[in-house]
């Protein structure tokens, strides 16, 4: 295995952490975590059912800190099984929690059968409904910040990561920013399927991650990592057969599809100039810590959750030496975090409003998505796919209320409240 940090290295940067995190973030300072359960958004499963979409939040009891790291899991189970409550995800989060961090174990849609999964379409559509889900848990922290930040998080410091399929999911996320930078095919099933965004919540809000990681994860491709897209950590098995380390297809090759895994991403990233981290270990377990020795299993998780203690430490906008890059993507270079910042972009109108049986949308744009949701969030028409400057939409079948349009174009999301009578 790697061993990323000397003791020296480790003494240094634990006095330097003293001075810049006010002492939070690499060991445990409380001693309590609160668990609470919220729904984050909902969407449309693989057998057309409308699901609630929750995720269990870990804070510690009698941290009152307002400006806490993010740090996002998502399980593992081949995207057709799996639980928010896996039980290294409720170990690491409930650790990460103690040293200062808030964070999430979500839910996110799976396939309806695995027999779905031998059919390309159908897994590169499971696999970017997931992703829709990751970013509406992304955009629920940034949407609670801007409205009073009731969870004391730091918006511009959200870290997403998981298990296998969950770690494929967070890298997925994070290096495919654009839906052209998948193969053709890929991109009209993504469109097919909502694009990459998705409908599962919180529209208007910027989706983009500070930082990835994955236990056996993978990405579709190499080339889609940007030289400023943001730092990875991975630990994996060289001779892991159902998430290949390097390039290969999943479940023992059975899988319609070939990805890259945590070891190609690794040298991606060093070739790119981007901060990585990576353990890698000469078996074949899948993930590194799934064993049956006890005390071997028991050695490489706690490993793990140093070692990922160590990387999220190293990209923490709180410590002045930080290994990010300084053009690193995210939402303070180009994405939005705001619905402000979004509508100051806004170059279409709707009329009239307010309105009892139709609008109009006019945009000097082309329009890529229109939705339309209640005062509850919840989604109540939505248009894919339409590359269109002028849409006429019927609302008579909408109760008497207040509403939201939101319109992407250019791949900008930008809104307006409509009145329908």
């Amino acid at each position: 295995m790697k061993q990323t940090f000397t003791f020296l290295f480790a003494f240094i940067s634990l006095g330097l952490y003293a001075q810049t995190c006010s002492g939070r973030y690499q060991t445990e300072i409380y001693n309590q975590v609160d668990v609470t359960t919220v729904d984050y958004g909902s969407a449309v499963n693989r057998l057309g059912q409308t699901v609630t979409l929750q995720m269990d939040i870990y804070q510690a009891v009698g941290d009152t800190a307002t400006d806490r790291p993010v740090v996002i899991f998502c399980f593992g189970g081949s995207f057709t099984a799996g639980s928010r409550t896996s039980g290294e995800l409720v170990d690491f989060a409930t650790d990460l929690a103690k040293r200062g961090y808030v964070c999430a174990s979500i839910d996110y849609r799976l396939a309806g059968s695995p027999l779905e999964l031998v059919i390309e379409e159908n897994i590169v559509k499971v696999v970017f409904s997931a992703v829709q889900d990751g970013k509406a848990a992304i955009r629920y922290f940034r949407k609670d910040f801007e409205e009073g930040n009731s969870l004391g998080i730091d918006p511009d410091n959200i870290f997403i990561g998981g298990t296998s399929a969950g770690g494929i999911l967070a890298a997925n996320l994070a290096y495919v920013d654009e839906v052209t930078k998948l193969p053709a095919e890929w991109q009209v099933w993504a469109d097919e399927n909502g694009g990459l965004e998705g409908s599962s919540g919180n529209p208007g809000y910027c989706s983009a991650p500070n930082g990835v990681f994955g236990f056996a994860g993978a990405v579709g491709d190499t080339a889609y990592i940007d030289a400023n897209d943001p730092p990875f950590y991975g630990c994996h098995s060289t001779g892991d057969q159902t998430v290949q380390y390097g390039y290969g297809a999943p479940l023992q090759g059975f899988a319609p599809v070939s990805l890259y895994g945590s070891g190609d991403i690794a040298t991606r990233m060093d070739n790119l100039g981007i901060y990585n981290e990576l353990d890698t270990y000469n078996d074949g377990a899948h993930p590194p810590f799934f064993i049956q020795d006890p005390a071997l299993s028991a050695q490489r998780t706690a490993d793990t959750r140093d070692n990922l203690v160590n990387f999220l430490y190293n990209i923490l906008d709180c410590n002045p030496n930080n290994l990010k890059k300084e053009d690193q993507q995210g939402c303070d270079t180009g994405n939005p975090t705001s619905i402000a910042e979004l509508n100051a972009r806004k170059e279409w109108n709707l009329f009239p409003n307010p309105t009892d049986k139709f609008i109009n949308v006019i945009s000097e744009n082309e329009i890529q998505r229109l939705i339309i949701v209640d005062a509850m969030g919840r989604e109540m028409i939505s248009f894919n796919d339409m590359h269109s400057k002028e849409l006429a939409i019927e609302v008579q079948d909408l109760s008497a209320g207040v509403y939201f349009v939101y319109v992407q174009s250019g791949g900008v999301w930008t809104s307006e409240k409509l009145m329908v009578k």
